[in-house]
């Protein structure tokens, strides 16, 4: 016991792995290259950024790099004073919200039966779910069962088509199998019926696959374009996608307008439409910016736990 105390004492302070240079030189280069990578990921953000806030001269001189030159917020100034903005927002909002727990409610009910029963028929229903990964209806066939089911010039159209979505269903489904199914049967024994073990128990424990689902159906329906430029025809119903693009086209036809005499009026017009486009783009990303730091500690989780079976 002494020889041990004093072998301690004596190799305490030697408690770490020596490296070799190799392994030094090693991470010296890697942390080279994720510096470098960090800033080919960030320099298009902080140019988009800086335009958008620099002044109009520097603008038009392509001037800008990753930092503003002068302070000019016009482009945010007419962003901000559009009537149609904070509606266009509050839709969006409700598109993405609303969207997200009906799309979590329905892979959740569709997961659970490939996660844990076994019913004649169950190949054929996966099955008609991962053919959707391959074939889709079709813009058309979209749009003339929406009108048919009386969904036209409403919100409920775009939620309704991005609702399910088999890949989304395939994680999910993953997660729920890495759950002991000793659990289930648990539950089974004392009376629960399939309902009350979904809603009550393998959700609460399926928050990180959950979370991260969520994220990605919001994203997809806060950036989405081409269904509400398709399904929707009323300006009270425009998401935020439909009137920043608007407001990019109208800032951009000043720039077809001016007149061939150079003034001052002329430049700042001419550079609006880049200003405008940047900050658009500024404008889109807050929301998911704010939202993202909420679901970090589950994205990673959520992706590595549920894709552990496939």
């Amino acid at each position: 016991m002494e020889q041990i105390r004093s072998s301690v004492k004596k190799h305490g302070n030697q408690g770490f792995i020596r490296r070799s240079p190799g392994e030094k030189l090693a991470d010296a280069l890697l942390t080279l290259f994720m510096v470098l990578l960090l800033c080919f990921f960030l320099y298009p953000l902080l140019n988009m950024f800086s335009i958008s806030l620099s002044n109009e001269y520097a603008v038009l001189r392509a001037d800008v790099t990753f930092y503003p030159i002068g302070f000019n917020p016009q482009a945010y100034t007419l962003i901000l004073q559009s009537q149609e903005l904070w509606r266009s927002f509050a839709n969006s909002c409700f598109v993405a919200v609303v969207g997200c727990v009906c799309s979590l409610i329905m892979l959740s009910l569709a997961a659970y039966p490939l996660a844990y029963a076994n019913f004649y028929g169950k190949k054929i229903y996966i099955f008609l779910i991962l053919f959707t990964m391959w074939f889709s209806g079709g813009i058309i066939p979209n749009f003339l069962t929406m009108m048919q089911l009386g969904l036209y010039d409403t919100h409920w159209a775009l939620i309704m088509n991005l609702l399910m979505s088999a890949y989304y269903v395939v994680i999910v489904r993953s997660y729920f199998q890495s759950i002991p199914i000793s659990i289930v049967e648990s539950a089974r024994i004392d009376g629960a019926n399939d309902f009350r073990i979904l809603f009550q128990l393998i959700i609460p424990l399926s928050k990180p696959v959950l979370a991260t689902v969520a994220l990605w159906v919001i994203v997809s329906h806060w950036n989405d374009y081409l269904n509400p430029l398709m399904f929707l025809s009323s300006r009270q119903n425009y998401t935020l996608q439909l009137i920043l693009k608007e407001l990019v086209l109208n800032a951009e036809s000043s720039i077809h307008n001016v007149s061939a005499v150079s003034t001052s009026s002329t430049g700042g017009a001419a550079a609006l439409g880049q200003q405008t486009r940047n900050a658009v783009l500024v404008v889109a990303m807050i929301p998911m910016c704010i939202l993202y730091p909420f679901v970090q500690r589950y994205f990673v989780s959520g992706v590595m736990l549920g894709s552990v079976k496939g």
